[in-house]
């Protein structure tokens, strides 16, 4: 008796993690004070466009979450991403901020993306995207921080030009992202100088990472992007709440996830990350999910969910 109603008591708390959020309609043109960890200015944007949604996010041939990625550099536990696909998981493709695909990941059913991650090898592109069949390239991570590919947005548009546009006649077809900044305050200024450099660039999403605390924050970066910036299509290949409380971490997580589901110009999504030891993370332990896992991974939980919610109606 008691073990069952442990096991309700585990139930009713998950599927209230997973209730559905509040909506969110997208800011009106005005000022926003960000809440991003890294970024404490005030921004000002006019989100002018008109904002396309759906009632749910669209879904790949074997019946996968179209938008929903995978940020998972760990190249030593490979059967965590195996297990994805073993489990009928959501998630539909994967990064690892790598220009390879790591050993095994055909065996998942998830789709690899390549980046040039910085200015090294980029001679060898062409030929190691058309050695996988690529027809999509990430680009640039995080140019503006001395940590990350710290490249200045004059060099990279002169790199961009010699290597990555002439991609577009030898791999005919291929999509390509802009360099994905850091929602830091030197961000969008190199982005913006990014654009103004390379004039013949041709970008076909905008990849962007933010975190922070709070879905207000999140939001009015994600719009700002968006409208600042040619109203391309957007890929959040990283982002996470930085909020000490793991509450807030996941109705971020169940908020954000839920909206950007509907939103047309969000074509991809990655949280950060797919692996051990940070307070966001998806993974407890190799093969472990934590409950943010659950909820972004698998479908089997919303699914007892609604089992629970038939049976206590």
């Amino acid at each position: 008796m008691a073990f069952h109603l442990f096991a309700r008591v585990s139930l009713v708390l998950t599927c209230l993690s997973l209730l559905p959020s509040s909506t969110y309609a997208s800011p009106a043109s005005g000022s926003t004070s960000s809440t991003s960890s890294t970024s404490a200015t005030s921004t000002t944007f006019s989100a002018t466009a008109v904002i396309s949604t759906t009632s749910a996010a669209p879904t790949t041939s074997n019946g996968k979450n179209a938008k929903r990625g995978l940020s998972y550099p760990d190249t030593d536990n490979l059967a965590d991403v195996l297990n994805i696909n073993q489990t009928k998981g959501l998630v539909s493709w994967q990064y690892d901020w790598g220009l390879t695909p790591p050993p095994n990941l055909a065996q998942s059913g998830i789709q690899y993306i390549p980046m040039q991650w910085g200015s090294g090898g980029i001679e060898n592109l062409s030929q190691a995207l058309q050695a996988q069949n690529a027809t999509i390239l990430l680009t640039f991570n995080e140019p503006d921080f001395n940590q990350q590919s710290n490249i200045d947005p004059n060099t990279a548009a002169q790199l961009w030009m010699q290597h990555i546009e002439p991609l577009r006649t030898t791999i005919p077809g291929i999509r390509i992202g802009a360099p994905a900044v850091s929602s830091d305050t030197t961000g969008v200024p190199w982005l913006t100088s990014f654009f103004g450099a390379c004039t013949n660039c041709t970008v076909d999403f905008l990849p962007i990472h933010w975190y922070g605390e709070g879905v207000e924050g999140f939001y009015s970066y994600l719009f700002q992007l968006y409208s600042q910036f040619g109203n391309r299509t957007i890929w959040v290949t990283e982002y996470a709440d930085t909020s000490l409380a793991d509450s807030d971490v996941m109705t971020f997580m169940n908020q954000t996830t839920a909206y950007m589901d509907t939103l047309d110009f969000v074509e991809r999504y990655a949280w950060f990350g797919y692996f051990v030891g940070i307070r966001s993370s998806l993974l407890a332990s190799p093969l472990t999910f934590t409950h943010r896992g659950l909820k972004m991974v698998l479908p089997i939980v919303r699914s007892l969910c609604l089992v629970f919610q038939f049976l206590h109606s």
